[in-house]
């Protein structure tokens, strides 16, 4: 059991062992307005109103390097609602990281998801039934969706936009849930 286990963990890491040490690991800290419309509203409508913000702090890991400038990254995070909600979340995700230059500044476009709980959930949606809202309940376990773009104001360092959002996937944890979006800017530090 323990040759398996060490053999699964060595192939696990050995992608990870075996690339160039260019500083693979990068951690935000971003804060922004927040939001409890759905993403259909947001980006079909163009209906943000903010109800609150929010702060967060996340810890990328590139993982393998796909070619072409893009990479395969696993993402650790965690959020605190301030404001008119009061729920702090946690995260741990997959994502695929783009690299590239413009006017000589480094870039980078990333997009994660994966599992997200929250300690204290707002009452939300998780039905609809002729397009109105129905089955309201507090839901915990969730889906996030992360996105940011990251530009190099300084060796190491880069300004980030982040786009943070939680909802039931599609069904896969709750159908017709959406809790939620935030908008922030912030910092990153890359190492």
């Amino acid at each position: 059991m323990i040759r398996k286990l060490a053999l699964l963990l060595t192939i696990t890491l050995l992608p990870v062992a075996a690339q160039a040490d260019d500083g693979p690991w990068r951690v935000s800290l971003y804060g922004g307005i927040a939001t409890r419309n759905d993403t259909t509203q947001l980006f079909l409508h163009g209906h943000f109103h903010p109800d609150g913000s929010q702060i967060g702090l996340s810890v990328d890991r590139d993982i393998v390097d796909l070619g072409s400038g893009f990479t395969l990254v696993g993402e650790g995070g965690a959020t605190r609602f301030v404001a008119k909600s009061d729920e702090s979340s946690v995260e741990l995700g997959l994502g695929v990281r783009y690299e590239f230059h413009f006017l000589g500044d480094p870039v980078s476009v990333a997009g994660f998801t994966g599992p997200s709980w929250a300690d204290d959930p707002p009452v939300i949606s998780t039905g609809s039934f002729h397009g109105r809202p129905i089955n309201f309940k507090e839901n915990a376990w969730l889906n996030y969706v992360g996105a940011e773009v990251a530009v190099g104001i300084a060796p190491d360092w880069n300004v980030v936009l982040r786009y943070y959002h939680r909802s039931g996937a599609f069904g896969l944890f709750q159908p017709n849930a959406d809790e939620g979006s935030t908008l922030g800017v912030g910092l990153q530090y890359r190492f």
